[in-house]
């Protein structure tokens, strides 16, 4: 948790980036149109993300507008104002719950009319509350990857404090009591009546149960916030514990972050940023690779390529890409009498090693009565001369656009390596291990080939491609021949950057493959002369789809 003890102040006061535009929504069976402002600079993945305001806020109250910019570079938002608030029409309510549910949905659904994704909802107090239900209780399709909740309430028992004893007693005594603010610079009086305060009170908070668990979820408190008390994130993490949830606990910050507007702006946008989604995913798969990594006794780099949801955007399902069906790993040649036990436990039948001749006979191959070995060579023998291993070589030393450029230097091979597998995956449906030599370059480019027909997230397809970075993989055997391959006077470190692994050799990678392929189906039908439902039977052989998993159904 975020324990930052500098008074920061509201200083985020930057040039709008993108642009901004007004925005009227009809909420469909009312007159009512809801005023709100779009920032957008046209993002091709057209995500957008919801900014909602708290009870008596408007769209741009505290620091959503801050929130806003700094979120431009990742997606467009929209941030508006509930009926009765700000410039939307209606009346405003103390415990209008299902008004803030219409409403909500009308935004929803009125940009996705305009073709955006809805990627984020992201709520401030009362506006917490009310997407936190929304995700809860909605079953929207295709499901909402990312929440923000700043301040959220769970105690709904505890607002009786917000206000006072002698305006609890007024509410006995005559049934109601005026609850005097300042909105937007103007004085209000709302009323707020038994049955307000009833519905409030009443208010089923365990709901958010049933977020899909598969949701992102970032809470943020204020750990001197008297209007909802720090310990109520405590509810919420009870209770979203089957999701993705991180905390966040601001300290000397009020429930409206005063003079924190820059910290908790900045919190959110980290959040969205590269590296706070690399965090968070992280964060889920080092667990399991952790069990996988040191496994197969003498084998190094060994993991399975799975656990990985992807929504549906037709229906209310997702697709899961069943962990324990694809294995990868480096050198398999040489297993311990445990490895071998191991990896017949996992019930993997087939190894495609994709080695060239002179490699395996180098090194050595493993076969069982139980494994069968494929050899899919990626490159021929020809390619292992020693004038084309120092050209290949040459070209892993140019750093990021050298690895994209070595990677894209195996596809016009596919023929001879990709087929085998795609095959097995159709026909035999087992476990199978694809393997080279480190288990990062060609190993790298055939699971992420197989990643891409699943549809995976190209972004977490270069972060499972990094895992081989930290799998120590690198063996002082394949230094000395990668010097004396390349010649001249390359030095160790300049080796060991070659057999590195950066997130950013397979992005780059995966930009030069639609540069010059198009799209995986594009690749597929010209390289391989695969039809759609040829595409579609491997897909589906990867994949299983299920209904979007809810703690609570």
């Amino acid at each position: 948790m975020s324990q930052n003890n500098t008074n920061h102040t509201n200083r985020l006061k930057l040039a709008t980036v993108g642009t901004l535009t007004n925005v009227k929504v009809s909420v469909p069976g009312t007159s009512i149109r809801l005023a709100g402002i779009l920032q957008s600079t046209n993002h091709s993945a057209r995500r957008l993300g919801i900014i909602c305001h708290g009870i008596l806020g408007h769209k741009n109250y505290l620091f959503q507008p801050a929130v806003a910019n700094l979120l431009a570079p990742y997606m467009d938002t929209f941030r508006f104002d509930f009926r009765g608030n700000g410039d939307s029409e209606g009346e405003m309510g103390y415990s209008n719950w299902d008004d803030d549910q219409a409403d909500l949905d009308a935004v929803i659904k009125h940009f996705e009319r305009e073709g955006y994704y809805i990627y984020a909802l992201i709520g401030h107090s009362r506006g917490a509350i009310s997407t936190l239900r929304y995700a809860g209780v909605s079953n929207h399709v295709p499901m909402i990857p990312y929440l923000v909740s700043l301040s959220c309430r769970y105690d709904m028992s505890h607002v009786i404090h917000k206000h006072g004893p002698e305006q609890m007693a007024l509410l006995e005594k005559q049934g109601y009591f005026d609850w005097n603010a300042r909105v937007k610079g103007k004085d209000i009086t709302l009323k707020v009546s038994k049955q307000d305060m009833n519905n409030f009170l009443n208010f089923d908070s365990t709901a958010i149960s049933n977020i899909p668990s598969m949701t992102n979820i970032l809470l943020c408190h204020g750990a001197a916030d008297t209007v909802v008390p720090v310990k109520d994130i405590c509810g919420l993490q009870k209770h979203l514990s089957h999701a993705n949830t991180s905390p966040r606990i601001i300290s000397d910050a009020d429930h409206n972050y005063k003079n924190h507007f820059d910290e908790v702006s900045q919190i959110v946008a980290d959040y969205f940023s590269a590296a706070g989604r690399k965090e968070d995913w992280a964060r889920r798969i080092f667990p399991n690779w952790k069990t996988w990594v040191h496994a197969v006794g003498g084998v190094l780099n060994f993991r399975t390529v799975g656990d990985i949801w992807i929504p549906s955007t037709q229906d209310g399902t997702v697709s899961y890409l069943r962990p324990g069906f694809i294995y990868r790993c480096a050198d398999i040649s040489k297993p311990t009498p445990e490895g071998v036990k191991v990896l017949q436990a996992l019930n993997i039948t087939d190894a495609f090693d994709l080695r060239s001749t002179p490699e395996t006979e180098r090194r050595g191959t493993f076969e069982s009565d139980e494994i069968k070995r494929h050899h899919t060579p990626v490159f021929s023998e020809e390619d292992y001369s020693p004038a084309q291993l120092a050209v290949r070589f040459s070209m892993y030393m140019g750093g990021t656009d050298g690895f994209a450029k070595a990677y894209m230097s195996m596809l016009p091979n596919v023929r001879q390596f990709l087929p085998p597998i795609l095959d097995h995956i159709v026909n035999k449906r087992t476990p199978f291990i694809v393997h080279c030599t480190a288990g990062k370059d060609r190993t790298g480019v055939v699971c992420a080939l197989l990643l891409m027909i699943c549809g995976v997230d190209e972004e977490q397809i270069a972060w499972e491609y990094e895992l081989t970075s930290r799998c120590m993989a690198i063996k002082e055997e394949d230094v000395k021949f990668l010097k004396m391959a390349i010649g001249g006077e390359s030095s160790d470190s300049q080796v060991r950057g070659i057999l590195s692994a950066h997130e950013s050799f397979m992005t780059r990678f995966l930009e030069e493959f639609h540069i010059k392929y198009g799209t995986i189906e594009d690749f597929l039908t010209k390289e391989l002369d695969m039809t759609m439902e040829q595409i579609d039977t491997v897909r589906n052989a990867l994949l299983v789809k299920i209904p979007v998993p809810r703690a609570l159904l």
